[in-house]
Order: C-alpha cells, then sequence, then structure tokens
C-alpha cells in the first residue's frame, strides 16, 4: 500500500512538472502551428495528471470503489477526454505534417539534381 502511494505522488509530481515545462515552452512559442499542438498536448497531460490525482487521493484515503459505484465515473470521464484530446492533437499533428512536410518535395527536388548531374556525366564520358 505504502509503495503504491509513493509511486502514484511521484506520478503526480512529474505530471505537474511536465505541465510547468510545457507552459514555458508554449511561451516562447509565436502564434501558429506548433504553439496550437503544444495547447493539445497540454489538455492531454491535464486530464492524465487529474486521473493521477484521482487514483492517488483514492489511494492515500483508502477508498475501495466498485465498478457499479458512482465513484469510477469522474475516472472514466478524465481518461475519455484524455483520449478525445489526443485524438485532437493527433490530427494537430497531421496538419504541421502537411504543412511543414517537404517529403515530397525533396524527392522532387532530388529528382531534378539527378536529371541535371546526368548531362554533365554524359559530357565529361565524351
Amino acid at each position: 500500500m505504502v509503495h503504491l502511494v509513493v509511486v502514484s505522488i511521484t506520478t503526480v509530481i512529474f505530471g505537474i512538472a511536465s505541465l510547468l515545462l510545457i507552459s514555458r515552452a508554449r511561451s516562447r512559442l509565436s502564434d501558429g502551428s506548433i504553439r496550437r499542438y503544444m495547447d493539445n498536448f497540454a489538455i492531454c497531460l491535464a486530464f492524465i495528471v487529474i486521473f493521477s490525482v484521482w487514483q492517488t487521493a483514492r489511494s492515500i484515503i483508502g477508498i475501495n470503489i466498485n465498478v457499479e459505484g458512482l465513484g469510477t465515473y469522474p475516472e472514466y470521464i478524465f481518461i475519455v477526454f484524455a483520449y478525445i484530446a489526443f485524438i485532437v492533437a493527433s490530427f494537430r499533428v497531421l496538419k504541421i505534417s502537411e504543412e511543414f512536410g517537404f517529403k515530397e518535395d525533396g524527392r522532387k527536388i532530388r529528382e531534378i539534381i539527378r536529371q541535371r548531374r546526368k548531362p554533365k556525366r554524359a559530357r565529361k564520358n565524351a
């Protein structure tokens, strides 16, 4: 029991520290895609930290909640909101990759460079 409480408290501390670091990083970013992504990520993390705080409080107080009890609903709500926020954050990452992704452009540039090198090599061999 004591080990579970120590692990739970440590988890909450790490979660809060992560939220503080995200807040500091976000304040240094200008408005744009990455800042919006950080907002979504912070929301996801906040729901998980709330879930951890809830679990830690239950462990410390010693409340045992059956599946049928109303006390389990907040846990499910926190996790559901966290997953919804992760879906939104993942969608933002997809949009960021479309905005900043240069994979297709890189392929086109590579092909143009190859085409330009072929005539030079042909001239050297002639």
